[in-house]
């Protein structure tokens, strides 16, 4: 079971908020509160709901349904007992926080235009904030009436009437005249500009990824009869792959392993994009990026600054796979090197495309499977160390040497503090 994605459901979709029902349930002794029985059947129909939503949950109508199942079960164990009212304020807020969340999740997942998912994720969030709000301030109400019932100030029958949904609006007033409670309604609304925040550079990585998704990046060199006679070039290469991906493709359909790398090909085609590279590869898991091919004199910063961004990029692309019901990649490995490739357009007539080779495009894939040996995400070659600013520099470490190809002498090797 892939327990990341589990643990999203649970803290990121609201899950917890029946959590702390179950809770308030257990602390609050009263005529209406329920037996354990009661409480671990409910509790186990939320682990189901969880399970569901993770396995199917990126299907918009299905993440609606299963969004219910955990308010059916509470109302059902309600109905059993005999302690079911309709219009009990707990009904209501379980109800409708299912019904809200679920359906702007859902409307989120099927929504095409950016703008349009950034919407429903601002409403999502807005919604988080007040389900979170109003079970806190249930708690508030039913722990100060269970003590007014405990001690005989009240009947059982007010009791429940103070807990009826009419009494919602002046009960919720008295509420907010309490200066800690207008102090955790700031606290919460914080924490939703925050979450959503969050959510939203997710969505502008998975807008980007949806622009680039199962397309090719062409290079304007292509038909140029210099670069189709072929030319050698000094830049900088990155070459980079997935760790371990062998095994996490044996796991998957080929149609499954296929959609992964497309997607991991999108995000380093963002990054390539931004800072001026060519992807000029892509085989399996390795991608390979180019630097410096008209000429640029700040090639390898754009490098170091396109491996950086991809980098940050990732929590994002595992984000992005987990959504897609997808296996996230645990490692990416990047290796970088400055010297001499050949540059032409390569295969048959009709087919040709941007092909680049020699002693870079090698050294920079042997940099990148020592990736492993050194524990790092990132190697740079001594040759691009000496073309950064003094500024980047600093943000590396020499961390060992290695024998490179048709190098006598081993050579220092770079990596990330």
């Amino acid at each position: 079971m892939d327990f990341k994605r589990f643990f999203d459901e649970f803290f990121l979709y609201s899950s917890q908020f029946f959590v702390f029902f179950i809770l308030m349930l257990l602390i609050t002794h009263s005529g209406d509160a329920l037996g354990p029985t009661s409480i671990i059947i409910v509790t186990l129909f939320l682990v189901v709901q969880i399970l569901l939503l993770v396995g199917q949950g990126h299907k918009p109508i299905l993440r609606i349904l299963f969004s219910f199942i955990t308010p059916s079960a509470y109302t059902l164990v309600r109905m059993l007992t005999g302690t079911f009212v309709p219009l009990d304020m707990a009904n209501a807020f379980i109800w409708g926080a299912a019904l809200y969340v679920g359906l702007f999740q859902a409307v989120a997942l099927s929504g095409r235009g950016a703008w349009f998912k950034r919407a429903a994720e601002a409403f999502l969030a807005t919604g988080v904030v007040l389900v979170f709000i109003f079970f806190y301030f249930y708690l508030d109400l039913r722990l100060g009436l269970s003590k007014r019932l405990a001690s005989g100030e009240i009947s059982q029958a007010q009791y429940a009437k103070a807990l009826g949904l009419a009494t919602f609006g002046s009960s919720f007033l008295k509420f907010l005249e309490t200066p800690q409670n207008d102090f955790l309604v700031f606290g919460v609304a914080t924490f939703g500009i925050m979450l959503l925040a969050s959510k939203v550079k997710a969505l502008s990585l998975r807008s980007r990824i949806a622009g680039l998704f199962g397309t090719a990046r062409v290079d304007e060199r292509i038909g140029d009869p210099a670069a189709a006679a072929g030319e050698a070039s000094t830049v900088t290469v990155v070459s980079s792959d997935i760790r371990d991906f062998t095994g996490l493709a044996d796991r998957l359909s080929p149609e499954r392993a296929v959609a992964l790398l497309n997607r991991y090909y999108s995000v380093w085609a963002v990054a390539a994009d931004r800072h001026g590279g060519r992807i000029a590869g892509t085989t399996g898991d390795s991608v390979l990026v180019v630097f410096g091919l008209l000429g640029e004199k700040d090639a390898a910063e754009r490098a170091l600054a396109c491996a950086r961004d991809f980098i940050a990029e990732l929590p994002g692309l595992r984000d992005d796979l987990q959504s897609a019901s997808l296996p996230a990649p645990s490692d990416v490995s990047i290796g970088m090197h400055s010297g001499t490739i050949v540059a032409g357009d390569l295969g048959v007539q009709g087919s040709r495309r941007l092909g680049v080779f020699g002693e870079a495009v090698s050294t920079a894939a042997r940099l990148d499977s020592l990736c492993r040996e050194f524990k790092q995400d990132l190697l740079l070659s001594q040759s691009v160390f000496r073309q950064l600013e003094l500024e980047s520099q600093a943000r590396l470490v020499r961390i060992g040497e290695v024998l490179l190809r048709n190098s006598t002498q081993p050579v220092p090797v770079y990596g990330t503090k």
